[in-house]
């Protein structure tokens, strides 16, 4: 039967599963717990951290791969529809294509002012409004 008492002769030996001796050495076993464990959050932290960083750049590669084959491919669409009307019409190409650029220039424009109009818009304001409150109520003393 092993003993954690002096009872003179060689100190004893302390497992890290001995409960601490005192005030002392339970804030230094709880500092060192705290060190450990925020160590452990640290590492956790920057595996997950690269590992979100893998895949934001390959989303960001895939966003910017659609976006411009949806890109070429409406161009493509716009004189693809251009010889057509020009077949249909009897009509030069060269002259639907300057329509098609005029009819996007206005709609770039509407698109443009709408963003500008709205741009002020205040967002969230329910909940601005009850934060506003609850600091209200906790600055006053007043029921919320």
């Amino acid at each position: 039967m092993e003993t954690t008492g002096y009872t003179g002769g060689n100190p004893p030996k302390f497992r890290k599963d001995d409960p601490p001796r005192g005030l002392t050495d339970g804030l230094l076993n709880l500092v060192g717990s705290l060190g450990r464990h925020m160590e452990s959050l640290g590492a956790l932290a920057g595996e997950e951290a690269r590992e979100a960083g893998t895949l934001v750049l390959r989303l960001a590669a895939m966003l910017f791969a659609a976006l411009f084959f949806a890109a070429f491919g409406y161009v493509l669409l716009l004189f693809s529809a251009a010889f057509l009307i020009a077949a249909i019409f009897d009509v030069s190409w060269l002259w639907i294509l300057p329509g098609f650029v005029l009819l996007h220039v206005v709609l770039a424009f509407l698109c443009a002012n709408h963003v500008r109009v709205h741009w002020r818009t205040p967002l969230f304001t329910a909940t601005k409004g009850e934060i506003s409150r609850d600091l209200d109520a906790l600055r006053g003393g007043r029921e919320p």
